[in-house]
């Protein structure tokens, strides 16, 4: 693989079958995902995607519009397309790989065997909340401390909010002016995650991700609101390595909750 301060890349194995690669939410980074590797198959190669202006690429402006977003990502997993390989998106992470998905297609790319999306709505629904990206600076650090998943040190830290807010208004303007009415049905198969107590997107939101595919959709909704993962993730990665390598596994190192037992699951074919 060609280096690009696009992805991190792990060093290469024999044993490599397929390649998931990972995109963050807003104010999310690459470090979210740091422990999927270890978590998932030897023949899953985990690649997390750095955005612009975030982590090791802080002092590069950020990217706030999709169609910005999508050639630059295209250029830099090219090289990396030589295999099977998927995505998974959470939240605007779920935006840029669904347009992604579609430009390597209209551009005539290999295009993903699958398509992970994490608390999301359908891209035939718009936004149900007010755009928040243009809003006073204590305004938007109260909508992003209700969403919660933001730690307390941040959110009561001036510098840490100033050093964040220009890449957190662009990674929500992109969230807000992104339309995914009008984009080509794709071929793979989708699996989509949600939390039942999520208000963006609301459970019954995540079935218009039907109308973005020819293929088979899966839905599995978790007690939890817009970070429900930080709660579920050990049953959420055993998900995306059965459908990756098509047999039921159990995440290694499994040292966090793990609420497969209890979890509000919904298929819906």
């Amino acid at each position: 693989m060609t280096q690009t301060p696009w992805l991190i890349q792990p060093t290469p194995r024999h044993s490599t079958r397929m390649r998931l690669f990972c995109l963050p939410c807003a104010g999310g980074g690459a470090s979210f995902y740091r422990l999927w590797q270890s978590k998932l198959p030897d023949d899953i190669e985990v690649i997390p995607v750095c955005l612009p202006g975030r982590e090791q690429r802080l002092g590069e402006p950020a990217i706030d519009h999709i169609d910005q977003m999508v050639p630059g990502l295209e250029k830099a997993i090219l090289p990396s397309l030589d295999l099977p390989f998927a995505f998974f998106g959470y939240s605007m992470g779920g935006i840029i790989a669904h347009h992604l998905a579609c430009h390597l297609a209209i551009q005539g790319h290999r295009t993903p065997a699958h398509l992970f999306i994490a608390a999301l709505r359908g891209p035939d629904l718009p936004l149900s909340r007010p755009p928040v990206h243009a809003l006073p600076s204590n305004e938007l650090w109260q909508h992003i401390a209700n969403y919660g998943g933001t730690p307390k040190e941040i959110l009561e830290s001036a510098e840490f909010c100033a050093l964040l807010e220009p890449s957190l208004r662009a990674d929500f303007k992109l969230v807000e002016t992104t339309s995914s009415r009008n984009l080509q049905k794709l071929n793979c198969p989708v699996t989509v995650f949600g939390g039942t107590t999520d208000t963006s997107p609301r459970p019954g939101e995540l079935a218009g991700w039907h109308q973005a595919t020819n293929a088979l959709v899966k839905i599995h909704t978790y007690h939890g609101g817009h970070f429900f993962i930080q709660d579920h993730q050990n049953t959420l990665l055993s998900i995306i390595a059965s459908e990756m390598s098509g047999k039921i596994f159990n995440p290694k190192n499994a040292n966090e909750k793990n609420h497969a037992s209890t979890a509000d699951e919904n298929v819906l074919k």
